[in-house]
């Protein structure tokens, strides 16, 4: 530490709390501490704080000084003693044993995400001297490489997933040393695989993202110590194609060590390597497709990502899919987060079905949708999106009509007139319920998407008030009209309450 901060009197940890406190309020309570003491100083006395063995907040102070980097440790440039000091902090931290009083395993784990976030907040690798992201990367690969020791597994975990943040803000950082991270994903058996796949994946994605001929099966380079590959100081393009695609042959078998958010991690960055490397998409729908089954939305959600990025390979399995979420809308012992979300997600992917593929199969997709299970025991959030799923299919019910696509018997059982009247019927709570109630005004908002859906504007008179319509959708105007007024709802519908006629089936 410097000789300023050595002379300073050491702050107590109730000092430490008031100046995190005035630092969060700033103003003239964040003048009285940056008048009074130096950047410099304030971090020299927060770093020996922290090695102190009776310090009660070194997490906090740790997550003090991550969230104000900026500040702390942003000059001076190319050199930053304070940046190196918190280094050399980190470095004495890792490398003390735990004693499960003054070094813990979760004191180790903070100072290293912290350390971390602080480099890429301030740009380091940019801004710094090489050597301040060097000199981490080292101590981070020094933790990683003690594979299958299930003491400090979470520990690795951690620094390989410092490891792969590090990949991800400077990409290619790690590439010289790919084949020791394969070597270590191989070798690894307890839960930190995960994070160990995820962050040679991460490498093989930056490689394949800038066409680099690097080798990810051999090397030259030693793990430790580490330096900054040349190849990110210059150009070096062009893929090794058949060392990757081996690397994609290992990550397609080691999706059984993934949680789901694992999972989606994986697939967000292996599905650009397989386009890259012109991989057939089945490959990745035999292995991962299954997941649509699950009961987890994340990996439903990663099976819909694929399915939007390759979906010619799904050809022929969009109906399945369309059944899987209708299934879970219906499954009342589900979260109702995760109902809510199948039906967003049925509608989105009906609204892109019914707009890519053939009239033939336009025809399977309407009438599933319009099998969607409406109950009056449904909460109104659901009870309002299945409502809209219903409004949506019957825009396309008609335009389908229009064009033949359906037979006269689908056309007369499911009707505009049918679908609004059995839609209905899952908000009749409304007819004791006073009149600004929220189920009443889901009911009118429905019929309101009802008429607009089925409607088209007359080419003589163009005005928003003026609307031709079919003898359905006339006849369940008629239906809420009559509705509306049996149970006293005429204040409700206002200005609506014109006239109409049946003859012109015009209003």
């Amino acid at each position: 530490m410097t000789d300023r901060a050595t002379a300073l009197k050491p702050f107590s940890w109730q000092d430490w709390e008031s100046l995190i406190e005035d630092f969060q309020h700033g103003g003239a309570r964040l003048t009285k501490w940056t008048s009074d003491y130096s950047i410099t100083a304030l971090v020299d006395l927060a770093l020996s704080s922290l090695l102190k063995k009776d310090f009660p907040l070194k997490i906090p102070l740790l997550i003090f000084l991550e969230e104000y980097s900026l500040t702390l440790f942003s000059t001076p440039k190319p050199q930053n003693p304070s940046l190196h000091r918190l280094i050399e902090a980190l470095r004495f931290a890792v490398q003390s044993p735990v004693d499960n009083f003054h070094i813990t395993f979760a004191f180790k784990e903070q100072f290293m995400i912290s350390t971390t976030c602080i480099l890429i907040s301030i740009d380091a690798f940019q801004v710094f001297d090489v050597k301040y992201v060097e000199n981490v990367v080292e101590l981070l690969l020094t933790v990683i490489n003690r594979p299958n020791h299930g003491f400090d597994r979470h520990t690795r975990a951690i620094a390989a997933e410092c490891l792969r943040q590090l990949e991800i803000s400077y990409p290619c950082l790690l590439s010289d040393i790919a084949a020791h991270l394969w070597t270590l994903c191989q070798s690894e058996r307890t839960h930190a695989s995960q994070s160990y796949i995820l962050l040679f994946t991460a490498v093989v994605y930056n490689i394949v993202n800038l066409k680099l001929n690097v080798s990810i099966l051999n090397t030259s380079v030693p793990l430790v110590p580490f330096s900054v590959p040349q190849l990110m100081l210059g150009s070096n393009t062009g893929l090794n194609y058949k060392e990757l695609r081996k690397a994609m042959a290992f990550f397609l078998e080691s999706q059984q060590v993934f949680t789901p958010c694992g999972m989606l991690e994986l697939l967000g960055m292996i599905m650009p390597v397989a386009v890259a490397l012109e991989l057939q998409p089945s490959m990745l729908k035999v292995q991962f497709f299954g997941m649509i089954y699950s009961f987890d939305p994340v990996l439903c959600h990663a099976v819909l990502m694929m399915y939007l990025n390759f979906f010619d390979a799904f050809d022929g399995q969009e109906c399945e899919i369309a059944k899987r979420f209708m299934l879970v809308s219906k499954e009342t012992q589900h979260f109702l987060v995760f109902r809510l979300l199948s039906v967003h997600w049925l509608l989105g992917l009906l609204n892109k079905l019914m707009l890519s593929i053939e009239v033939g199969k336009k025809k399977a997709i309407v009438e599933l949708g319009l099998r969607i299970h409406l109950s009056v025991f449904d909460p109104l959030a659901l009870k309002s999106l299945k409502l809209d799923l219903l409004a949506f299919c019957t825009i396309f019910l008609d335009i389908l009509k229009s064009e033949s696509a359906l037979d006269g018997e689908i056309g007369e059982m499911k009707s505009v007139v049918k679908l609004f009247e059995d839609g209905l019927v899952s908000v009749s709570a409304l007819k004791w319920l006073p009149p600004t109630s929220t189920e009443t005004a889901v009911a009118f908002r429905t019929f309101h998407k009802f008429l607009i859906g089925a409607s088209s504007h007359s080419n003589i008179d163009p005005s928003t008030t003026r609307f031709l319509m079919d003898s359905t959708i006339f006849h369940a105007l008629q239906y809420v009209y009559q509705f509306s007024w049996e149970v006293g709802y005429d204040t409700i519908l206002g200005p609506c309450a014109v006239n109409y006629s049946e003859e012109e089936n015009v209003i």
